[in-house]
């Protein structure tokens, strides 16, 4: 069973790039997040857009994930854990929340001589 999920977090370490057996590039990567019950790992993988956007980032970064979702489990000093492996369909930032800003309001500003802008629809 998976779960689509929406996940943010902080990179853990960073994130690396593998090539798969049909040659196009996948990015792997470990992300903490928190929770009530205190801070889940979750193993992250993308590909195409998404693993190149997670492949720019570095360990402590912020970033949003959402994708296909399935918990795990292990065995680590006697104790079990558990976390999440995520196929990400999508990576965002700060940085591309803050391009995206600055994008809008520039797009608001009024044009030269009077004329009013016209507002994105």
């Amino acid at each position: 069973m998976s779960l689509i999920v929406l996940a943010s977090g902080k990179l853990i370490k960073p994130p690396t790039t593998r090539t798969a057996k049909n040659d196009e590039p996948y990015t792997v990567a470990s992300m903490r997040a928190a929770s009530d019950d205190g801070d889940v790992l979750v193993s992250l993988i993308a590909f195409g857009p998404a693993g190149r956007i997670l492949a720019a980032l570095g360990a402590g970064d912020a970033l949003c994930v959402t994708g296909r979702a399935k918990l795990s489990h292990w065995a680590k000093d006697g104790q079990e854990r558990h976390g999440l492996s995520v196929t990400a369909d999508a990576v965002l930032t700060p940085y591309q929340v803050s391009q995206r800003r600055r994008q809008i309001n520039d797009d608001e500003k009024p044009l030269p001589s009077g004329r009013e802008a016209v507002k994105p629809a």
